[in-house]
C-alpha cells in the first residue's frame, strides 16, 4: 500500500510539474499584430502561423469591418459608396476600435493561447504603445512601384482572393494606392520604431523566418 501510495503521489508530482510547465509554456506566447498594405501577404502569414501554432486566435481587421457595417445596417450603402467604405477604414476611430479588441481579446486571453491582429487599416503610428509588450511587425511591397505589385498579385493570389477576379486596369489602379500606402508605412515604421519586411521577394522563406522567431 505505501509502495502505492507512494508512486501515486510521485505520479501526482509528476503530472502537476508537466501542467505547470504547458501553463508557463501558454503564458509566455507572443501576441503578434500584422499590419501593411494590401497583397502585402498578411493573411497568409497569419494564417501560416496558425496551423503551426494551432492555439493563437486570429482577428481579421476586414472582418471587424464588415462586422460593423452590417450591424450598422449599411452593407448596400457602403458596398456601392468605395471611397466612403475606404474613409470609414481607414479612419482613427476604426483604427481605435481595432486596438480596443486586441487588447480585449489579450485581457480575456486567460489560458494564454495568443492572439493574431492582421490588418491593413492599422497604420504604424497606431502601434507606438503596443510595440513594447507585443510583436509588431509590418509586411510590405519594398521598392516595388505600382506595375510590380500587380505583378506579385497576379504571382500569390488565389481564387479566393477578391484581387484575383478583377481587370488589370482595376488592379492597378488599386495597386497606385497601395504604393502610396507601403511608402507612408515604411517611412513611419522607421518613425516609430516598428519593424518593417519586405516580402516582395523570397515571401515564403520570409514567412518560416518570421513564424521561426515564435518558438
Amino acid at each position: 500500500f505505501l509502495f502505492n501510495f507512494m508512486d501515486i503521489k510521485k505520479k501526482h508530482i509528476n503530472d502537476n510539474y508537466c501542467i505547470t510547465e504547458r501553463i508557463i509554456h501558454k503564458k509566455l506566447k507572443k501576441n503578434i499584430i500584422i499590419i501593411g498594405p494590401s497583397r502585402s501577404g498578411k493573411t497568409t502569414l497569419s494564417n501560416k502561423i496558425k496551423r503551426i501554432h494551432t492555439e493563437y486566435n486570429i482577428i481579421h481587421a476586414d472582418s471587424i469591418l464588415w462586422g460593423i457595417i452590417r450591424g450598422l445596417g449599411k452593407y448596400e450603402y457602403y458596398t456601392t459608396h468605395v471611397n466612403e467604405r475606404k474613409n470609414l477604414a481607414h479612419s482613427e476611430m476604426f483604427q481605435s476600435i481595432l486596438i480596443e479588441i486586441f487588447n480585449s481579446a489579450v485581457r480575456y486571453d486567460k489560458d494564454g493561447f495568443g492572439v493574431i491582429l492582421e490588418s491593413a487599416q492599422l497604420e504604424p503610428k497606431m502601434l507606438k504603445e503596443l510595440s513594447d509588450n507585443n510583436i509588431c511587425i509590418c509586411l510590405g511591397h519594398g521598392t516595388l512601384n505600382a506595375k510590380r505589385i500587380m505583378e506579385q498579385c497576379r504571382k500569390y493570389d488565389t481564387c479566393n482572393d477578391w484581387s484575383y477576379k478583377i481587370s488589370d486596369e482595376d488592379l492597378l489602379f488599386n495597386c497606385k494606392k497601395w504604393h502610396q500606402q507601403n511608402i507612408l508605412f515604411k517611412k513611419e515604421c522607421l518613425e516609430f520604431g516598428i519593424k518593417y519586411i519586405d516580402t516582395s521577394v523570397n515571401r515564403e522563406k520570409i514567412f518560416d523566418n518570421i513564424i521561426n522567431t515564435l518558438d
